[in-house]
């Protein structure tokens, strides 16, 4: 099972960076931390781009940009070079549980 050995590695991530301690995995922390932010920001300027003809497009692309990026560094700090599927769908779980507070299961 070493998707549960990794899980519970994930999952004691997540608790140290809600709590804000300062470990080895501040760089990770970090990178997740921004990844929220870029998000937020992106979120933001994509409803008012939808709904306001005369919004900044360029700025727009720029927290396009930034979102990627961010996400870019959060999934190759999560994979550590192991690009497959599994690891994939890992990161989805934990993307997800990142934006949204979902806990994570360890049996999975």
């Amino acid at each position: 099972m070493a998707d549960a050995g990794l899980l519970d590695r994930i999952d004691a991530a997540k608790k140290r960076h809600e709590r804000r301690e300062h470990c080895m995995s501040d760089e990770f922390s970090e990178a997740c931390d921004a990844l929220v932010v870029a998000e937020k920001k992106f979120n933001k300027l994509d409803a008012t781009v939808r709904t306001d003809s005369s919004a900044d497009v360029c700025r727009w692309f720029d927290a396009l940009e930034e979102r990627y990026q961010t996400e870019k560094r959060v999934w190759e700090m999560f994979t550590a070079g192991e690009r497959s599927r599994r690891m994939g769908m890992l990161y989805l779980r934990f993307r997800e549980s990142l934006f949204a507070g979902l806990p994570l299961r360890t049996d999975a």
